[in-house]
């Protein structure tokens, strides 16, 4: 990442959950510290779902440890979906402690509303539990892509419109190029494919196969040739839609990420634009042969970064 933003990026270590793997997280961190890259590339976040966050004791030893190697903030993913699996307790403590060890300013909280008023989702009925779902994602601020759209979408979209769902011609040459090309935003996978940091599983490059300037420099020259990102930024997710030959849903879409979904999704089980459209597991189809991402994406997995420049 220094290397690829010589004018200073940050790092943003989430996953997956990074805090899966401790051990591996801190020495990440540690190696960070001790290569002195923390001015051109410093540790600005590490996040977690407080899956872990049982015992003060440990917390705060976990977050001096993270103070130690430069991390300026510490960020909770704390909303209905997460608490659907994790106790918002654990959430609340974590905050609790973080705001003790590192003060308040550097603590962030996917949602604060949610933090103050939530409960533990998991255990209410499943028509009040969806009704939460819609009556959170209706103030738009998810992004209906992977597992959002596989599995939260149509759990809302069985509620009989009481979530807006929109028709797929309403997103007619709605361009993403704003997200995909104009983004200062990267996500980076253990694997080392370099994807937006809003489109999970499209992929702009490869770290390690090229030097990593060089991966947006020929991003930025050819991405309008690219079939995936090219008709993203041309026609939005309308046009991959026709390019994938999907007859689009009468019951219409959470958003403009849904609809893309829906298309790449096609686009892979057709066995199309795999060097964009990547890896094959995030879509549900096996791969012809295990890559890294599908040796790796059970279990407690790897970390994953991505970087703001």
């Amino acid at each position: 990442m220094a290397e690829a933003a010589p004018q200073g990026c940050r790092i943003h270590l989430t996953g997956g959950e990074p805090f899966g793997d401790w051990p591996r997280l801190i020495e990440i961190c540690r190696r960070s510290k001790k290569e002195a890259i923390q001015d051109r590339a410093p540790l600005d976040k590490v996040e977690t779902s407080a899956f872990w966050a049982t015992d003060g004791t440990i917390i705060r030893e976990r977050l001096r440890a993270l103070d130690a190697c430069g991390m300026r903030r510490l960020v909770i993913s704390a909303d209905p979906y997460h608490q659907e699996f994790v106790p918002i307790e654990r959430c609340r403590l974590v905050a609790r402690v973080a705001e003790e060890v590192l003060g308040a300013a550097r603590v962030q909280v996917r949602w604060r509303d949610w933090l103050a008023e939530g409960v533990d989702v998991g255990g209410l009925p499943e028509e009040e539990r969806v009704a939460l779902f819609a009556r959170y994602a209706s103030r738009r601020r998810e992004r209906f892509n992977g597992r959002a759209a596989e599995v939260l979408a149509e759990r809302l979209r069985g509620r009989g419109g009481s979530f807006g769902f929109r028709p797929a011609e309403s997103f007619a040459d709605v361009s993403c190029a704003d997200a995909l090309v104009r983004s200062r935003h990267v996500h980076v996978d253990p694997c080392g494919r370099v994807m937006p940091g809003t489109c999970a599983g499209i992929v702009i490059g490869q770290a390690g196969r090229e030097p990593p300037r060089q991966i947006w420099r020929q991003f930025q020259a050819d991405h309008d040739c690219r079939p995936v990102v090219g008709t993203l930024c041309r026609q939005g997710p309308a046009g991959l839609m026709s390019l994938a030959g999907l007859r689009p849903s009468e019951a219409g879409y959470a958003g403009k990420c849904h609809l893309c979904w829906e298309a790449r999704k096609a686009l892979v089980r057709q066995h199309r634009c795999q060097d964009e459209l990547a890896p094959a597991w995030l879509y549900g189809v096996a791969s012809p042969s295990a890559d890294c991402g599908d040796a790796q994406h059970e279990g407690n997995g790897p970390i994953c970064s991505h970087a703001t420049n």
